[in-house]
């Protein structure tokens, strides 16, 4: 096996882990002592979506609560990462 397979397959095998283990991808790589970050790199290079014919990354969005310029508006995105921010966001929605 060369470098570069026993990569991708160590890579295979800690997302393999990381689905069964139940836990956030933050928390997993914590206990694993992996880089976040190239977690999440490799994580989008395996996903199924990546590999899609329409190549589109795009997923549908929409508001659970009516939307007040003035309130404090996150955005939960399925990484886990979250969007704050009264100006941003209501600069995002607005191009929705």
């Amino acid at each position: 096996m060369n470098a570069n397979s026993a990569l991708n397959q160590a890579w295979a095998d800690h997302i393999e882990k990381w689905r069964a283990s139940g836990l956030s991808i933050k928390a997993f790589c914590e206990q694993e002592g992996l880089v976040y970050h190239q977690f999440s790199y490799w994580r989008q290079k395996f996903s199924p979506s990546t590999n899609s014919t329409t190549g589109s990354k795009l997923v549908p969005v929409s508001l659970a609560t009516p939307f007040m310029p003035s309130s404090n508006l996150e955005i939960l995105l399925p990484n886990g990462m979250i969007i704050r921010g009264v100006s941003l966001v209501s600069h995002l929605v607005a191009a929705l």
